[in-house]
């Protein structure tokens, strides 16, 4: 796989400066942004600071690539013949030299520098792809708090009921004022839990608007839902086939190979000799009529070194870049297989837990507490069914966020969206 060359040019550059010089004419109504991921991935494109920092390393090699194949500045020089023989009149020789490089080198460089473009493009495609990536994530863990918070409310409301039963069986003489006192507990304890969730839900606030270029400070908008996981089982094989044709960090390894091929062959042209051509006016001090002189040279390529020694640099380039295209291969296929797993372990587990497990948990909590408002058994059992409903709604909130973050990956190693 080969990547198409292309040219950026001086459009791409105007493009830059106004991404640069006019960030907020796009920027959404901070009352409207944090309900969805999408909200966030739209804005990021057009606020975060890192983003704009690779399409401007992008357009500096398109700017790069627009001279790569223009000759070398000209040379003036004067020179002066002075002779004693009264005979002979002395002049001034006034030249203008160019060199002109042979052989189709100005033609490799600039291929060389149009591949350096695919490659520095490869890069900004994939610095946003990990951008999303990280704000697909810190979305998860901005709704999984969220929901958090509204589970210990309810956990909160579920022990508040226990205190009062515990306090109407204590004073019908069916109870004893211990129960009351651990009743009381559970409430302090969900509501040191809620200050905790409080404080993670604005670290994860934060985390989102430093990520889509804002003030940490900026409100959000409450997270709406989660992104939608493929109904259907993900084959790896075809995953890896999309993320060869995909994957910007890919592509900008075949490009910088790409790259190193063609200056590999420039290396090996710098044995051939370029041409210099030198022309210009003679003026005589006896102030005859101007004469005219022109040169044409070639330089001498002589085997010192420096020659093999730029043939061996690009073959070693040419080698480390066919060396990175390949490592970043088995690495993406390795990846690719791994959150596959995870993420159908993942959905094994939350379809357990939403089918089975949930309802188990809460079948036997409204069974305990039943019983323990009507003086039937203690108040353990019924913190001990609590307890299990709230751990297993959270683990159903852990496999959710899990989904999710191995979603994520997936798609950045591919490229794009499933």
């Amino acid at each position: 796989m080969r990547s198409k060359l292309i040219w950026f040019g001086t459009s791409g550059m105007l493009a830059a400066s106004l991404v640069v010089s006019q960030p907020a004419l796009a920027q959404p109504a901070d009352s409207l942004l944090g309900a969805t991921v999408d909200d966030l991935l739209a804005a990021a494109h057009q606020l975060s600071p890192g983003l704009r920092a690779a399409t401007l390393d992008t357009a500096a090699m398109a700017a790069k690539a627009e001279g790569a194949d223009k000759l070398d500045d000209p040379t003036i020089s004067d020179g002066y013949q002075y002779y004693k023989d009264p005979g002979v009149f002395s002049a001034h020789t006034v030249t203008v030299s160019q060199a002109f490089p042979l052989w189709g080198k100005r033609d490799l460089r600039r291929q060389a520098a149009l591949a350096d473009v695919d490659a520095a493009r490869g890069q900004e495609r994939a610095a946003q792809d990990e951008l999303d990536e990280k704000i697909k994530v810190a979305y998860a863990q901005y709704f999984q708090t969220s929901r958090s918070l509204k589970v210990n409310h309810e956990i909160s409301e579920l022990a508040s009921h226990m205190r009062e039963a515990a306090t109407a069986r204590f004073k019908s003489g069916g109870g004893d004022q211990s129960s009351i006192i651990q009743a009381m507990g559970e409430e302090t304890a969900a509501k040191i839990e809620a200050v905790r969730l409080q404080g993670d839900l604005g670290a994860a606030r934060a985390s989102i608007n430093a990520l889509v270029g804002r003030a940490g400070s900026a409100p959000l908008a409450d997270p709406v839902k989660l992104r939608a996981i493929p109904g259907t089982a993900l084959a790896v094989p075809a995953l890896v086939d999309r993320a060869h044709t995909g994957n910007p960090n890919l592509a900008a390894n075949d490009a910088a190979v790409g790259a190193a091929r063609i200056r590999s062959k420039l290396a090996d042209k710098a044995w051939y000799p370029d041409l210099t051509v030198s022309a210009g006016p003679i003026v005589q001090t006896n102030n005859m009529p101007v004469g005219f002189a022109a040169t044409v040279g070639i330089n001498i390529p002589v085997p010192w070194g420096r020659e093999a020694s730029g043939q061996h640099e690009a073959s070693a380039q040419l080698g480390a870049s066919q060396q990175r295209f390949d490592a970043a291969l088995f690495e993406i296929e390795g990846a690719l297989g791994e959150s596959v797993a995870k993420l159908q372990a993942a959905q094994a587990t939350e379809h357990l837990l939403q089918q089975e497990t949930v309802p188990q948990a809460k079948a036997m909590f409204q069974t305990v507490l039943a019983d323990y408002s009507q003086g039937k058994g203690d108040l353990a059992a019924a913190i001990a069914a609590q307890h299990q409903i709230h751990d297993v709604e959270l683990r159903l909130l852990q496999t959710q966020l899990d989904e999710q973050i191995e979603l994520a990956a997936i798609e950045r190693l591919i490229g794009g969206d499933l």
